[in-house]
């Protein structure tokens, strides 16, 4: 590795980390102006429980889970050192839990009584963008980057509406 590509290594991973650090913080800033979510802020009222989740179909809690797995390999992605094994191995497994997340979530309509919603928007441009971006990585790699970051900013933007009162994630952490 030539020292412009360890700077450009080093670079990558550092955007990363603020990308990573500031999803985080636009979760955190939603979170804490959602009304009345101090209450539940105190550990006896902060509890974890599966059986919301187990109540729903088997398409529901597999697009949990595969969120769930997009959710924490997104910053493993960006502060891993770049074209490495371990890399490739967990951006096709990151890949294909977004592509899977976003099929899923044309089966799942609960939301607005069988129809879309906005947040279909999501799937839609994942469809598009990941076979895009892995592409990229072979072609133009900083491209590759802007596109798998902005996959994941998606990811978590949709992820905020399912820490709102009522949906099952509130439900499992606050219900």
């Amino acid at each position: 590795m030539t020292e412009t590509e360890r700077f450009k290594d080093a670079s990558a991973r550092r955007t990363g980390w603020w990308v990573t650090a500031g999803c985080f913080a636009v979760v955190a800033a939603v979170f804490a102006m959602t009304p009345g979510v101090w209450r539940f802020a105190m550990p006896e009222t902060l509890k974890f429980d599966l059986s919301p989740l187990l109540r729903q179909s088997l398409l529901v809690q597999f697009h949990v889970v595969t969120v769930a797995v997009s959710l924490v390999l997104g910053p493993v992605q960006f502060v891993l050192p770049k074209g490495t094994g371990a890399h490739r191995l967990f951006g096709w497994i990151w890949s294909g839990a977004m592509f899977s997340t976003a099929v899923a979530t044309f089966f799942i309509r609960d939301m607005r009584h069988g129809e879309f919603s906005p947040i279909h928007i999501f799937s839609l441009m994942t469809l598009i963008g990941a076979p895009v971006a892995l592409w990229l990585a072979r072609v133009k790699v900083m491209s590759h980057a802007r596109a798998m970051t902005g996959l994941y900013i998606g990811l978590v933007i949709a992820g905020l509406t399912a820490i709102t009162p009522g949906r099952l994630i509130w439900d499992m952490f606050f219900g």
